[in-house]
């Protein structure tokens, strides 16, 4: 566990908003290279790509936040200190996602195409971040005699519920989880289908992993929504739940509406004929735009 990675005088790198950082990064890339192939708008997708980090961070602190508030009664700027941990990626998510449409339909882009554009990238993030998550400490799992436990340091936040005993890695679950779906979606999207089909796979599917990695990690009881059957529940098992049932509702509806042409992706002018060509009418006298660099 390496929750601090350098120090600078009082200037600090730490491992969680490091990792949060390179996911970002990461992310953010590949999404502007997958729309730049659907023939989306890398000026909007980038506009929308801050909006969207922006809306996911305040979305899963302020989840956290309000799950925990006896933490923070007592030290309300407590709630800034980020590096410190303390993000629920489904409060992310609602925000990001509501944001995320609103300005898509704002600002008149194919709503679901964009999404599709998105999924891998949000794939590689969680599995990213979740390392941060590793070296942080936080969002240990629960006692284990497998061989792959981890003990963590005695002055880990594990340590403090369980002392010196193994404990699942439920963090590096959740890292396999994401790039394992990360390759999934990149396999997937070889073959054409309706728009929305990748984004609502992808949420399905990680909304899925979600639930059964949650049951290898620790969770205090302000998270904890009851027991059945020696099976401890939590909030974030309830919310992926209904992400399930919400994805394959999607799907079922998107999949019978009519296919949105590619050419309504990207609207602009016309493409100029080639070089000796008859042009039509009002543009062989139009002149070449000069490339931008």
């Amino acid at each position: 566990m390496h929750p601090t990675l350098v120090h600078f005088g009082h200037f600090a790198i730490h491992s969680y908003g490091l990792m949060l950082a390179i996911a970002f990064l990461v992310a953010i890339q590949i999404f502007l290279a997958r729309g730049r192939a659907r023939g989306l708008s890398e000026d909007r997708l980038s506009t929308l790509s801050l909006w969207l980090l922006v809306l996911a961070i305040v979305g899963g602190r302020a989840f956290f936040v309000l799950t925990h508030w006896d933490d923070y009664k007592s030290d309300p700027l407590s709630i800034v200190r980020l590096w410190e941990g303390g993000l629920m990626i489904y409060g992310g998510y609602v925000l990001a996602i509501a944001g995320g449409i609103a300005y898509l339909r704002r600002a008149g882009m194919p709503v679901w195409r964009v999404a599709d554009a998105a999924a891998p990238s949000m794939a590689i993030g969680v599995g990213i971040g979740r390392i941060g998550c590793f070296l942080n400490g936080c969002c240990y799992g629960l006692p284990t005699h497998a061989a792959w436990g981890i003990h963590f340091p005695p002055e880990s936040y594990s340590s403090v519920v369980f002392p010196g005993e193994a404990l699942q890695p439920a963090q590096l679950y959740m890292v396999a989880a994401g790039l394992g779906l990360f390759v999934l979606l990149l396999a997937l999207d070889r073959k054409p289908r309706f728009d929305g089909y990748l984004f609502w796979t992808y949420v399905a599917l990680a909304a899925l992993l979600r639930f059964l990695i949650d049951f290898t990690r620790y969770y205090d009881e302000a998270s904890t929504i009851g027991r059945f059957g020696g099976l401890t529940f939590n909030v974030n098992q309830a919310v992926s739940i209904v992400l399930i049932a919400t994805s394959l509702v999607m799907l079922r509806v998107l999949s019978r509406r009519p296919a949105l042409p590619a050419a309504a992706a990207s609207p602009g002018p016309p493409p100029l004929p080639p070089e000796g060509a008859d042009a039509p009418a009002g543009v062989a006298d139009s002149p070449r735009p000069e490339p931008r660099a």
